[in-house]
């Protein structure tokens, strides 16, 4: 049988996926007994609809499937009534349906309905483990996601982010004609420097929507990553002999779909948290007064510039001696994020071993966002997630330390004031700020760096994030920009205390830093002294990359350290340069390179005798043994592998190296 077209392939299963999802909403609330009158039949049209395009696109195992389906909800139609004994084997062929759907779309070849076409027959047991290709639903891996759901790169969108994305580039493309009129000097436009002006702002305004018409492109609703949500809810509570009803508002809220990517297992792990750890016994919660059914609900919303993801429950809550201590160890997200901690008290196969929230936090502020917590003991939780809407494009502070251009999101920043009166608290500096003190930490400190000391009133940024504020030191504070974020590279992507980098109106690029880091960083300086002075003697490095970002990124690091540095693109232009250059006292060099690799740069600077013992350092993704021990074969004095990449790292041994 000849495969159906990949492209329509792949729109039948969307559109599969999306009626198994109403499928599944609308058979927990007919177990709760909270689903509309038109039910049975909604759930009888979605089976049909399934059957139909899946006999179309030629998937027989599909069809096979929703054909079983159909014919039992047809009975409950004819009845008028939905056993709830029927809940879970058709849950289970929804689950059957999704491993079909998300198949390779080859027809079925047993002659009879396999294990999962009959489990939606009222009369067939539930499958056993021995029958299920999947293992059991739990809130940290809900029930059969989408199929692709990590793979965005093709996406449906709304017809009218299309059209405006057309809108827009048809106006930009006519402003551009009219621009090139004027300046040919066409005399019908009346051209002259005023009508010039006006034509190069109003492409201006026509780039910003072209932009924005891009960005939004990008973005898609919660509801893509959603779906699978209230079943796993419902399995994990009735694995646990709880009953739990998840409530999901805001899910049309659009997010950049990096961003969706990823946070669809840190909203499993907050909602796994609220059934294992937060949601009483039935008996229990009775006893307080309380319904025996808990409620859990996700809710996504604007805050400001940033979106909000929170799961509340109506719980037991966090323990008063927690709260009361949170002031010590930071802010209650600080508490219950520290690694191993749990409230749990015992380990199970979803609790007690103290990494969820901790997971939750880390992944959460490597976008550029936060995590807060609320609690109240005998009434529940609320963990929200604070996330940016996009993570292409971002409104960034900009400010010098050292000579050095930095950014930090202008979500994270409080205020930005001169610094004329410093206190000592506890052997930590701090400003007072509203009259209340504030940690005080100079950049230069919490990044490593050597640099010249700051004037007697420098700026400074109170940067909040994750619950913490500090204030932290710079030279000068140049302007706001909106600005294009791009990735460190692979080689640099694990660096702590970067965002990535953006690309300035100048040309230049800037490190983004983490505000989360800054203000943790900033926290616990406990040095008086935040002015550092410059190496005495400062000396020349290169750094050597075919990635442009990663180049300037090293090149800030090791200028931020005091050094001279100089770039090169490959290893022939770097053996030029070192050959060229007697000032020259150490090279960082990549290993993959067009024109010339790092090994064969190392083995060229080897054999030539003024240069033989000049210090290299391999810095590279490849962690291999045998990449080590070509790289020390050919004579490179230090190793380092992305995996154990640290900025303070590299200067400790750029500073053994020349010191050797």
């Amino acid at each position: 049988m000849t495969l159906p077209d990949p492209e329509i392939l792949e729109v039948f299963r969307e559109e599969a996926t999306e009626r198994l999802d109403s499928m599944v909403e609308t058979l927990l609330a007919l177990e709760s007994g909270d689903a509309p009158d038109d039910a049975i039949d909604s759930l009888f049209r979605d089976a049909h609809s399934i059957k139909g395009s899946a006999g179309m696109v030629g998937i027989e195992e599909v069809r096979t499937i929703a054909h079983t389906m159909e014919d039992t909800l047809e009975e409950a139609r004819k009845q008028g009534t939905f056993s709830k004994e029927l809940t879970e084997p058709m849950l289970q062929a929804t689950d059957a349906l999704r491993r079909a759907v998300a198949g390779d779309g080859e027809p079925a070849t047993d002659e009879e309905p396999d294990e999962s076409a009959r489990a939606a027959q009222p009369s067939a047991p539930p499958p056993t483990a021995a029958h299920s290709s999947a293992p059991p639903p739990t809130a940290a891996q809900p029930s059969a996601p989408p199929p692709n759901a990590s793979d965005r790169r093709s996406m449906r969108m709304s017809a009218e982010k299309v059209d405006d994305l057309f809108d827009a580039v048809g106006e930009t493309v006519l402003h551009s004609r009219r621009l090139e009129l004027l300046l040919a000097g066409d005399h019908t436009l009346h051209g002259d420097d005023e009508r010039i002006e006006e034509e190069v702002a109003q492409g201006s305004a026509l780039l910003e929507e072209l932009q924005h018409s891009v960005i939004q492109m990008r973005t898609l609703p919660l509801s893509s990553i959603t779906g699978g949500f209230p079943r796993a809810v419902r399995d994990l509570a009735a694995a646990q002999g709880k009953q739990v009803g998840l409530e999901i508002s805001g899910a049309d809220t659009q997010l950049d779909r990096v961003i969706l990517d990823g946070i669809s297992e840190s909203i499993s792990h907050l909602l796994s948290n609220a059934v294992a750890h937060g949601i009483e016994a039935p008996g229990e919660r009775e006893r307080a007064g309380k319904p025996a059914r808990a409620s859990v609900e996700l809710r996504a919303g604007q805050r400001g510039s940033l979106v909000a993801i929170q799961v509340r429950d109506d719980g037991r809550g966090v323990a008063r001696e927690l709260l009361d201590g949170q002031g010590e160890n930071g802010s209650l997200a600080d508490t219950l994020a520290r690694a191993g901690f749990s409230t749990a008290e015992e380990v199970s196969e979803v609790s007690g071993r103290g990494v969820g929230l901790d997971a939750v936090k880390s992944h959460v502020e490597s976008l550029g966002g936060g995590l807060e917590v609320q609690s109240e003991p005998g009434h529940g939780t609320a963990v929200t997630m604070l996330l940016p809407l996009t993570l292409a494009l971002l409104r960034v502070l900009v400010f010098e330390r050292g000579g050095h251009t930095f950014g930090l999101p202008l979500t994270s920043i409080d205020q930005a004031i001169a610094v004329r009166e410093t206190m000592s608290l506890v052997g930590r500096g701090a400003i007072e700020v509203r009259g209340r003190s504030v940690p005080l930490a100079d950049l230069a400190d919490i990044l490593g760096a050597s640099v010249p000391a700051l004037d007697r009133e420098p700026c400074a940024m109170i940067v909040a994030s994750s619950g913490r504020r500090a204030a932290v030191l710079c030279d000068r504070i140049v302007e706001e920009q909106e600005v294009v974020i791009k990735s460190l590279g692979p080689l640099l992507a694990g660096v702590p205390g970067y965002l990535g980098a953006a690309i300035m109106h100048d040309g230049r690029i800037a490190p983004v830093l983490d505000p989360s880091f800054v203000s943790k960083t900033a926290a616990r300086e406990r040095r008086n002294g935040v002015v550092q002075q410059e190496r005495p003697e400062q000396r020349t490095l290169l750094v050597v990359d075919d990635q442009f970002t990663v180049r300037e990124l090293q090149r800030s690091i090791l200028e931020s350290a005091g050094y001279r540095v100089k770039t090169a693109r490959d290893g022939r232009e770097a053996l030029a340069t070192v050959t060229g250059d007697p000032d020259v006292g150490l090279v960082v060099t990549d290993v993959q390179m067009p024109e010339m690799d790092g090994i064969e740069l190392l083995r060229a600077i080897r054999v030539d005798h003024e240069q033989a013992s000049l210090p290299v350092v391999v810095v590279t993704s490849q962690g291999g043994e045998e990449d080590r021990r070509r790289g020390l074969e050919a004579g490179a004095d230090a190793y380092i592998v992305k995996d154990q990449f640290d900025q303070r790292a590299l200067i400790e041994t750029v500073e053994r190296l020349l010191a050797e």
